[in-house]
């Protein structure tokens, strides 16, 4: 029950930190065998939603540092393939347009330090509130802020820059 209502959140996050679905369904598994282990730990009187994130967005991490040299290839999340575009089918040459633009994007944002790819990918792919990253992270509402818009920066200037790391 629980795998069936989270697993979806918890591969997409993974999807969009690790950049491969191989990755991605491998952090999926670890990332719930974790949270078996651990539902001891787990206070009723938390949000499970905000510790699932917690967990997710940390194994993640230790994932990322694991592996940080090994750069993957980067594909399409299956949902986003059946989109449609301003309320119409979309065409096959929209769908490739739209298909190698979120490529582009995941691949830059694999370029980011962990902890401004997280703020990003909870902001401006899972729609997270400002307020719901601020609780999560123990920070104020204004610090969440500005972290997220210098993240956004900062993935920016590494598109701007064609990935050039050492202009940064």
């Amino acid at each position: 029950m629980m795998i069936n209502r989270y697993s979806k959140k918890v591969y997409n996050f993974a999807l969009n930190f690790a950049g491969n679905r191989e990755d991605a369904s491998d952090i999926t598994q670890d990332i719930f065998i974790k949270v078996y282990n651990n539902i001891d730990k787990f206070k009723e009187e938390k949000n499970f939603n905000s510790w699932l994130l917690k967990l997710s967005k940390n194994y993640c991490i230790d994932f990322w540092r694991k592996n940080k040299n090994a750069r993957r290839k980067v594909e399409l999340d299956d949902t986003i393939r059946n989109e449609a575009v301003h309320g119409q089918q979309q065409t096959p040459e929209d769908s490739l347009i739209r298909k190698n633009d979120i490529n582009y994007l995941r691949g830059k944002l694999l370029l980011l330090p962990p902890d401004l790819r997280t703020l990003i990918i909870m902001r401006d792919i899972q729609d997270h509130s400002y307020r719901d990253i601020a609780e999560h992270f123990n920070i104020p509402l204004g610090t969440t802020k500005s972290r997220i818009n210098r993240a956004r920066a900062k993935l920016a200037k590494i598109i701007l820059n064609e990935g050039k790391l050492n202009e940064l």
